[in-house]
C-alpha cells in the first residue's frame, strides 16, 4: 500500500503530499484533516483514489469560481476552459452540475443577457444573435426563450440598416429605391424569421422609415451618388 512519506508546505499555502518519496499532489488544510492524513500512514489504493478525485474536484471548483469573478460563462464554454486546463471531463461535469445546482452558472440568463446587449448596444440582427450564441454553447430551446423576452423594434432595427448602408450617399430617389429594396432582401436578418409575410413587413415599414429619413438629408448631401453602381455595398 501506498505510504505518506511527506508533508511539506508550499508557496501557495497548500500541502504537498509524497508517497513513497516521491511527489503525487498538493492538497488544502480541508482535505487534509477530511481524510485524517499525516506522516508515515498507509493508505489503500481505493483511499488513494477517492482522495485524488476529492483534490481534483475541490482544485477545478476553485477555478471555476475564480473564472465565474472575473466574466459570465455558458456551461459549454466554462467546460472547454477547465477542459484546457487538464482536469479531467468527469471531474468538470461534476462541477458544473454544482454550479449549475448553486445558480452560479444559467445558459437562460446568459442568453438574455447577451442577446439584450448584442441587440441594443452592437446593433446585432436577430439571426446574427442566435448564431453567436450557438457558438457560445447555448441551446436552441434558451436561444428562442430568451430572444422572447428581449425587446426589439423592427421598426429602430431598419433605421439602422439604413443609416449604416446609405449614410455617405445621395439621397434621392434612385437611392431611395435601394434602400427599400435592400430592406426587402435583408428581411431574415432584421426580423430574424423567414417568410413572405416578414419579408413584406419589412418592406412596408422600410417604405415609411425610408421616406421619414429621407425628410431629413441635408441638401448639401444631394450628390450624383446614385448614378454609381453598387449602392448596397457602401459601408
Amino acid at each position: 500500500m501506498p505510504v505518506l512519506t511527506k508533508i511539506s508546505p508550499t508557496k501557495q499555502g497548500r500541502l504537498a503530499l509524497f508517497f513513497d518519496e516521491e511527489f503525487a499532489f498538493s492538497v488544502d488544510l480541508e482535505t487534509l484533516a477530511q481524510f485524517g492524513l499525516q506522516k508515515d500512514m498507509e493508505l489503500t489504493e481505493e483511499e488513494l483514489e477517492e482522495l485524488t478525485e476529492q483534490t481534483q474536484y475541490k482544485k477545478a471548483k476553485d477555478r471555476a469560481f475564480k473564472l465565474l469573478g472575473y466574466k459570465s460563462y455558458t456551461r459549454w464554454l466554462l467546460k472547454q476552459r477547465l477542459l484546457q486546463e487538464d482536469f479531467p471531463q468527469e471531474i468538470v461535469l461534476d462541477v458544473l452540475d454544482r454550479l449549475e445546482e448553486l445558480g452560479l452558472i444559467d445558459d437562460l440568463d446568459y442568453a438574455i443577457r447577451c442577446s439584450t446587449d448584442l441587440i441594443h448596444l452592437k446593433k446585432y440582427s436577430l439571426s446574427r444573435v442566435r448564431q453567436e450564441l450557438r457558438h457560445r454553447g447555448v441551446e436552441e430551446a434558451d436561444i428562442e426563450e430568451a430572444l422572447s423576452q428581449v425587446e426589439n423594434d423592427p421598426l429602430e432595427q431598419i433605421r439602422q440598416v439604413i443609416e449604416k448602408k446609405y449614410r455617405s450617399v445621395l439621397a434621392d430617389e434612385a437611392v431611395e429605391h435601394n434602400c427599400v429594396g435592400m430592406l426587402g432582401d435583408e428581411g431574415r436578418g432584421v426580423h430574424g424569421a423567414p417568410g413572405d409575410d416578414i419579408q413584406q413587413d419589412v418592406h412596408t415599414l422600410g417604405v415609411s422609415v425610408v421616406h421619414e429619413l429621407f425628410q431629413l438629408v441635408p441638401a448639401r448631401l444631394l450628390i450624383l451618388g446614385a448614378r454609381q453602381p453598387g449602392l448596397d455595398a457602401v459601408e
